[in-house]
């Protein structure tokens, strides 16, 4: 998955039951659930306590099962930057073929106008009372590099 904040990443996952969802924000969400808490609290005493070593130590181990034993994986972040892309492609292949895998990576790509976006966000907001700053949406749009099949993917569908 590719796109910033609400452009609707989770939502493709959530119809798509035929992967498993590899997110960070997952992790969060049960975290929120277990304190009883918001998503934006969680995420607020994850940044507070440091713990973003664990979430993200728990979204790889997923990961690494679904490459391990052949399954079909999702993996839901922003992935904004083309340099974060090319690194994590490489390291997931590195990593399946240490471990006599074969990895086909195809990346759906979430190329949506600002004003749908800041609607969904808004909708997602009533619902589940997951808030993100404008200020950042506008960080995550101005910085997000289209991806490109030279970053190691084996496809791209482009939904805009």
């Amino acid at each position: 998955m590719i796109g910033v904040s609400g452009s609707g990443k989770t939502t493709w996952v959530n119809s798509h039951k035929e992967y498993v969802a590899c997110s960070t924000d997952f992790v969060i969400e049960e975290l929120a659930d277990i304190m009883g808490i918001s998503y934006t609290q969680a995420f607020d005493y994850i940044q507070n306590k440091k713990k973003f070593d664990y979430i993200t130590s728990k979204f790889f181990e997923k990961i690494h099962d679904c490459i391990l034993n052949d399954k079909d994986f999702v993996i839901d972040r922003t992935h904004l930057k083309r340099h974060i892309r090319i690194s994590l492609i490489n390291e997931l292949k590195s990593f399946a073929l240490e471990h006599g895998k074969n990895l086909e990576l195809s990346a759906v790509s979430f190329e949506l106008p600002k004003n749908v976006i800041f609607e969904r966000l808004k909708n997602r907001e009533k619902k589940s009372r997951k808030s993100i700053p404008k200020e950042v949406i506008l960080d995550q749009i101005n910085s997000f590099d289209i991806p490109t099949l030279d970053e190691g993917f084996v496809a791209i569908e482009r939904i805009t």
